[in-house]
């Protein structure tokens, strides 16, 4: 049943974004307005769901404060996204493999930096997605949650459209509104919202609250595999910012 939900999942969030007008997005952000809402699942899902049908597709894990994509995948986090923004690395040296999807690739987060945001606002991070749009037919962007951090908006700045993922009973409706009213007045495209964990015969929505420690999304890692970014990076990031 949980392999079925989580194709319907990647299936429903390929429909939003093949049904637009023209030609299909290449680069596509999938973000959350709150913590724990599924957006990693959801990004994994489509990237996985896009490469069976396939296309070329590569996933980029641009969660930053708590990357999660090497989990699910069982790799290493020694190095990735991180690497390549600071100049220690090539986007194709970082690439990691997904056998049983062989046209699927993925790029890791690497070590967490002190300022993810200036990271994924440099002209770094718009030379990698530029450089993949010439060898992938889509670029699917997991990012943090929006409500506390600036990262997808930053990121939804880069990218042809943005899906926002909700958690039925738990997200708040105005959180999202606000999310994507913010990501509108930035120009971004909004594909859709992809509701996860709709029990049966309830589409009721539920308020999540304003509580969440958001410190603790930031600090919690809990990884041993994700190392921190040396600090002397940060010289680097002040000479890459826009």
């Amino acid at each position: 049943m949980a392999r079925v939900l989580r194709t319907l999942v990647g299936a429903a969030t390929c429909a939003l974004l093949l049904s637009s007008a023209g030609k299909p997005p290449q680069v596509v952000l999938i973000t959350s307005s709150q913590p724990s809402e599924g957006k990693t699942t959801t990004a994994i899902n489509t990237a996985v769901t896009l490469a069976q049908a396939g296309a070329d597709v590569i996933l980029l894990d641009c969660d930053l404060r708590r990357p999660r994509l090497h989990h699910h995948f069982q790799l290493d986090n020694v190095a990735g996204i991180t690497n390549y923004l600071s100049g220690d690395s090539t986007a194709e040296a970082l690439m990691k493999t997904y056998p049983r999807v062989p046209n699927l690739k993925v790029i890791t987060s690497g070590p967490i930096p002190p300022n993810p945001a200036e990271l994924l606002g440099s002209n770094e991070m718009r030379n990698l997605l530029q450089q993949l749009r010439g060898s992938y037919k889509h670029i699917i962007v997991d990012s943090p949650p929006a409500i506390s951090f600036t990262d997808a908006a930053i990121l939804s700045t880069l990218a042809d459209g943005v899906v926002i993922v909700a958690m039925a009973n738990k997200s708040s409706l105005h959180l999202i509104r606000r999310f994507k009213q913010r990501l509108q007045n930035l120009g971004a495209r909004i594909y859709g919202v992809v509701l996860n964990g709709i029990k049966p015969n309830s589409l009721e929505y539920g308020y999540y609250g304003y509580g969440y420690n958001y410190h603790n999304y930031y600090n919690g890692t809990d990884d041993e595999n994700t190392p921190q970014m040396n600090p002397e990076v940060e010289e680097f990031i002040s000479e890459s910012k826009l």
